[in-house]
């Protein structure tokens, strides 16, 4: 079943939200926006010489699969890690958190990757020897940025029945 996510982040005016009143403006971010954005970025990836016991190796690392969840307290960042460390090539996921934030000075709605780590490993006579932990969010930049509920115009004109007008 198709789950739809929506994460209401009500936001409120200066004078905003003072006995029980609903807000003054609401801005609703699904999480299928932020992915088709997500999906626009494409694969990620980096590679890196080792030296581990005196074995030199290169790994490369690759995410795919990108995307945010937005759950009811929180997000989360998941993408698809396809590791090659030597010889051994393997995949495992890559989770972290997904900060969403209200900067009410700039009057924007800011949602970025945090941290997401995965680690890379290859083995040597069998044994797994970790090489690295790559944290995804030093590498994956899509920040996305949406502007605030609050009005750019303090003030708004009507024109009354009488032609006077009035401002509000």
């Amino acid at each position: 079943m198709f789950r739809r996510v929506y994460v209401l982040l009500s936001l409120f005016l200066l004078w905003g939200n003072s006995f029980g009143q609903a807000p003054d403006a609401t801005v609703i971010i699904h999480q299928n926006m932020l992915n088709a954005f997500l999906d626009a970025v494409g694969p990620v990836s980096g590679t890196k010489d080792f030296d581990i016991l005196s074995v030199r190796g290169k790994y490369t690392w690759t995410l795919s699969n990108a995307r945010i969840e937005l759950l009811p307290e929180h997000a989360r960042f998941l993408a698809d890690a396809n590791i090659k460390a030597g010889p051994v090539s393997y995949s495992s996921p890559a989770v972290g958190n997904v900060e969403v934030r209200y900067d009410p000075r700039e009057n924007r709605i800011k949602i970025r990757v945090e941290h997401a780590v995965f680690e890379v490993y290859t083995k040597i006579f069998g044994r797994k020897i970790h090489i690295a932990n790559i944290d995804a969010a030093e590498f994956y930049h899509p920040r996305f940025e949406f502007a605030g509920p609050r009005l750019v115009d303090t003030s708004v004109r009507v024109k009354l029945p009488d032609d006077r007008e009035k401002i509000l």
